[in-house]
């Protein structure tokens, strides 16, 4: 597993713990396409979309920094990402108490956890800023979202704009 990957990895465990920024919000580029959902609005103007396409690239470089800051955590702890990742995992499971962890280990993650549990409060601030920062609201963002997650054409526009960046 190459080191980028397992930075996402130690971002995908933090958000399992639940020190997710935004519930919904989640960067443009990454999104999956679920079935298609009834009500979601699909006439955005142009400059909805690109003030969308701003947030989402300012979203990624927030993401990309709490990584860092993540990452700098599990260093400072001396906890390897994986064994984080197979710790947070089982933490959500209410397994624990199963893995196979030293008592070094188990204090390490308790530590680094509550760490990053400590960071959400200024990441769910930077994650607003970052879409906010245009005159986007948060509602509004979700709406593109939503449409974006289900539709090709809409992904194809908003792709071409945050290439433009």
């Amino acid at each position: 597993m190459n080191f980028v990957n397992k930075l996402k990895g130690a971002a995908i465990a933090a958000l399992i713990l639940g020190f997710s920024t935004v519930g919904t919000v989640a960067t443009a580029q990454q999104a999956t396409t679920p079935p298609a959902q009834q009500g979601v609005q699909q006439n955005f103007s142009d400059a909805d979309l690109k003030q969308f396409a701003d947030a989402s690239n300012r979203l990624m470089a927030v993401q990309q920094e709490g990584e860092k800051t993540m990452l700098g955590i599990l260093q400072e702890e001396k906890l390897s990402i994986d064994k984080f990742n197979e710790m947070a995992q089982a933490h959500q499971q209410q397994k624990l108490a199963e893995v196979s962890a030293t008592p070094e280990e188990m204090a390490a993650f308790n530590k680094a956890a509550q760490r990053m549990m400590e960071m959400q409060p200024a990441m769910q601030k930077e994650v607003e800023t970052a879409i906010q920062k245009d005159g986007m609201t948060l509602q509004k963002y979700e709406q593109i979202m939503m449409a974006y997650r289900q539709d090709p054409a809409l992904q194809e526009r908003i792709n071409k704009m945050m290439g433009q960046q």
